[in-house]
């Protein structure tokens, strides 16, 4: 799958971070270490890590003991995930490997074994992902675990809705991403994994105003500047007969043992 206009966009992803820790009502992080048995000594790997929402909790989790290698196509995500390493104090416990994924190969690991993979909204840009999980198995250890999540088909329905109907347009049948997670992704996992689950996670993200929506929108793929002014005289509109503006980030989540 390629990757979306703001995929890899520094700014647009803090953008959309920073919206889902305000707005959101679960926490994304919680739920996917809650699937990973996390504790002190663990050594990490995270595979598309952009500036580092799981990779800096994780090393605080693991401690001076533990390890976690950070791996991402964007340098410039990895060098602001690097100065907030540095700021926390958490450096040594942080190794980058600047790479995309159909070029990863088990050498790049030096002989690392990781007792932990995570891979959150990353998997799915793989052109090839069979060889991507063939990779990774074979630098896991014995009873690891990997844990990948992405979006579902029916994710930001609402927030899609509203933008389709300013284009007069029906929504189109979701592919790429939902479909590697709910397809693709999991067949995989059952090909090289005799122990897969799969799990979900609903986050509504309520917007208290028209600014707050119209940033949220600018910093997805959704956005065309073609309907810029259309979505904001939409969203003012939105908000003069309603409190808040709620749209659903629906996820799918598959935990996979070695």
């Amino acid at each position: 799958m390629e990757h979306g206009k703001f995929d890899t966009d520094v700014a647009a992803l803090k953008q959309r971070i920073q919206a889902h820790e305000k707005y959101g009502l679960y926490d994304l992080n919680q739920w996917i270490f809650d699937h990973i048995e996390l504790e002190e000594g663990l050594s990490i790997l995270d595979l598309g890590c952009g500036t580092g929402k799981q990779t800096l909790p994780l090393a605080k989790i693991v401690g001076d003991s533990g390890h976690v290698l950070a791996v991402d196509v964007s340098q410039d995500a990895l060098d602001v995930l690097f100065q907030s390493a540095k700021e926390l104090g958490l450096e040594k416990r942080i190794s980058l490997l600047c790479i995309g994924f159909d070029d990863l190969r088990e050498e790049h690991f030096h002989q690392q074994r990781f007792d932990r993979v995570v891979a959150s909204y990353s998997l799915y840009y793989a052109h090839c992902p069979r060889t991507v999980f063939g990779v990774v198995y074979h630098v896991m250890k014995a009873g690891s675990i990997l844990f990948f999540c992405g979006p579902a088909k029916d994710n930001n329905s609402e927030l899609k809705h509203f933008h389709y109907v300013l284009r007069g347009e029906q929504p189109p049948i979701e592919n790429g991403a939902p479909v590697f997670m709910e397809e693709t992704g999991q067949q995989l996992a059952r090909e090289f994994f005799t122990t897969v689950e799969v799990f979900t996670f609903e986050n509504p993200l309520r917007f208290d105003s028209a600014e707050a929506l119209y940033v949220y929108w600018s910093s997805c793929n959704l956005y065309d500047k073609n309907l810029d002014a259309n979505f904001k005289a939409a969203a003012t509109k939105h908000f003069q007969t309603h409190f808040m503006f709620e749209t659903i980030k629906r996820v799918i989540g598959v935990k996979a043992v070695k």
